[in-house]
């Protein structure tokens, strides 16, 4: 995997590219996200509803907590889980926690990381982490790592999960590059220490001189709802600091159901690619994004300052399953080239919902997928100006 990055006045933008073989002829602009997956697929989206996605050119983002039991069965097959979940279409990247969902604190240990499936938790080492990566064969991964770092953790907590991180992807790397069926495969390390500058500065330094293809900033939040906690100013100050120590030409990584005011900022700070939770967090409430994308250019015009900007708040989303919207005709956004906009209103959307039909959170999510396509490409638009 090779990534080129471009530094501007307002910002990164760059390039992903040499993905291993059968993709490596595919490309990925940055900013963008990741198409978050549960079980294999995009949430709500069959292979052909996922046809009715404009931008085809995905990177999805495999969850270990959601395709964790698949592993005998791919094994089994022999034919990596592209094939087994019957997307061998779209390259994919796995993560170690699933961003969409809470993840329980308080269960990591020494030699391994809990992960925590339908079946209940199960302790993963590095040896049966890399054997799953081996016969998953992604274009990229992130290392085994402890982000168990919720906000008030004590500092032996936040001391364990670098420690731990950088144990775990020392392991990782002696792994991967004895493994034959990972050559071509990119490995990510991951940043840690929560919202303590200090531990996030060694992690960052430790890190930074290891083989790895890029970087995951983590620990900010343990995923799910928990991310509406997260201190966005103490956190944007770690990043800037943390970015200081790491080389430019990495690809950063930022998982979780962030807003789009949130991702703009992070963005100015310095990340390249996020992933699709939002959208996802969205059609399981019944909400629709149509936060306005011409106002982007003037997010990258203002000084950076530490405060999140509020302007995107007032009209980010429609709550669908509000009766206000039972006799509202109009498509959700106007002027929308979704399959969703082109073909259902408002009134007919608020009616699934409020019948508990399962075609609403697909509908939602054929929409939702579409607007935050067309406002990372607004946001490449302005980058690369």
């Amino acid at each position: 995997m090779k990534f080129l990055v471009k530094i501007s006045s307002v910002g990164r933008s760059g390039c992903l590219t040499e993905l291993p073989l059968p993709f490596n002829n595919v490309t990925f602009k940055t900013p963008t996200f990741m198409s978050y997956t549960r079980g294999g697929t995009i949430p709500h989206l069959t292979f052909n509803t996922m046809q009715r996605l404009e931008d085809q050119n995905m990177l999805l983002l495999q969850t270990l907590p959601s395709v964790m039991e698949f592993k005998e069965a791919v094994v089994e097959q022999g034919k990596g889980l592209n094939a087994f979940v019957g997307l061998p279409e779209y390259p994919f990247h796995v993560s170690v926690q699933d961003p969409g969902i809470l993840t329980p604190t308080g269960y990591n240990v020494n030699k391994g990381v809990s992960i925590w499936r339908e079946g209940g938790k199960k302790t993963v080492t590095v040896s049966d982490f890399m054997e799953t990566i081996k016969a998953y064969r992604p274009a990229s991964y992130q290392a085994l790592c402890d982000s168990d770092t919720p906000q008030g953790c004590s500092k032996k907590r936040l001391n364990k999960a670098v420690d731990n991180s950088l144990k775990f992807l020392d392991e990782c790397l002696e792994y991967h590059k004895n493994c034959d069926e990972l050559d071509g495969v990119a490995i990510f390390g991951t940043i840690q220490g929560g919202y303590d500058s200090f531990l996030r500065n060694k992690s960052a330094k430790i890190t930074a001189l290891q083989d790895v293809d890029g970087f995951v900033i983590d620990g900010f939040h343990v995923n799910g709802p928990d991310v509406e906690n997260v201190d966005f100013p103490k956190m944007k100050q770690i990043l800037q600091e943390v970015f200081a120590l790491l080389p430019e030409a990495k690809l950063r990584i930022l998982h979780g159901a962030f807003e789009p005011e949130i991702m703009l900022e992070a963005i100015k700070s310095g990340i390249d690619v996020f992933d699709s939770s939002y959208a996802y967090k969205l059609s399981e409430e019944g909400e629709a994004t149509v936060f306005p994308l011409n106002t982007i250019p003037e997010y990258f015009r203002d000084e950076i300052t530490n405060n999140v900007p509020k302007r995107l708040k007032s009209s980010s989303t429609l709550p669908l399953n509000d009766d206000l919207y039972k006799n509202d005709f109009k498509p959700i956004l106007d002027k929308c080239e979704c399959y969703t906009c082109k073909h259902y209103t408002r009134a007919y959307i608020n009616h699934l919902l409020l019948t508990s039909e399962l075609l609403a959170p697909i509908l939602l999510m054929i929409h939702n997928l579409h607007h935050l396509s067309n406002f990372f490409k607004a946001i490449r638009n302005v980058l690369d100006g």
